[in-house]
């Protein structure tokens, strides 16, 4: 597999290779959770299954792995990711977590969630308060530095990560869609890195193409990264683009801290 870096658009966020001065950026994020949001049990380092209960007495499901060096003296970053389509079988969201992200993005100790839609695509507003409450929840109970999130997804879950990123920009530091369509028009204040495949037979890259262009004309803070040889079902074949994000995940991170 080849990787290729198509387009790096410069402007308001901390990429790798971003030239702007890290002084006339936005200031970091801050995750302040609801007053009343529900506390979790804190669990031990691993992979586990976690359920809360919403306010209409619906219950939320979503998968958390902790890294083993979790302390609740030391922040942890927080990862947020959104699973693809398909049947939304109790803790879908664990699959996309195992499958792909932690094994990409291990190295980060981040405190890694990854909910189960309820209603369908993630593109809307039920799913994004639900995602919020769990995001809620999460900070309330453990230690989170709340200057160091990222929302990220495949497929669908990547054109959720379009649309919730993009609606909840002072939620996340950045944002990863990986292999999906572009969901709204905003005016992006945070870092992107996109990762697509050419060979996507579902997912066309010519859209996110034209979509990157039209954020470089703006200013933006977003940068494309198009793989080869991998088609849209072989999601293993996008751990190793994700791994290479690291470096700018922490760039970002660390330009966020000194901000």
């Amino acid at each position: 597999m080849l990787l290729a870096i198509s387009v790096t658009c410069l402007g308001c966020g901390q990429g790798t290779d971003v030239s702007q001065p890290l002084e006339t950026r936005p200031p970091a994020t801050q995750v302040q959770p609801r007053p009343d949001a529900m506390k979790l049990d804190i669990l031990p380092s691993g992979i586990h299954e976690q359920t809360i209960q919403r306010d209409d007495g619906s219950v939320l499901r979503f998968t958390i792995a902790v890294p083993e060096n979790y302390s609740d003296e030391t922040p942890s970053p927080l990862i947020v990711a959104l699973h693809y389509g398909g049947e939304v079988t109790p803790f879908y969201g664990r699959e996309i977590l195992e499958g792909l992200i932690l094994p990409a993005l291990s190295e980060l100790n981040a405190i890694i969630v990854a909910p189960d839609s309820i209603a369908g695509r993630w593109t809307n507003e039920t799913n994004e308060a639900a995602v919020m409450q769990i995001i809620d929840s999460v900070v309330a109970s453990y230690n989170i530095d709340t200057e160091k999130t990222l929302l990220t997804g495949y497929s669908m879950g990547a054109k959720g990560t379009w649309y919730l990123a993009g609606r909840n920009q002072h939620r996340f530091s950045a944002a990863i869609p990986i292999a999906g369509r572009p969901a709204n028009k905003t005016d992006w204040q945070i870092p992107l890195y996109v990762i697509h495949s050419r060979q996507d037979e579902v997912v066309p890259l010519a859209p996110t193409q034209k979509y990157v262009e039209q954020l470089k004309s703006k200013g933006c803070d977003v940068r494309l990264i198009v793989i080869e040889g991998v088609t849209h079902f072989e999601i293993p074949g996008f751990a190793e683009p994700l791994r290479e994000a690291v470096p700018w995940i922490r760039d970002v991170w660390k330009s966020a801290e000194s901000s």
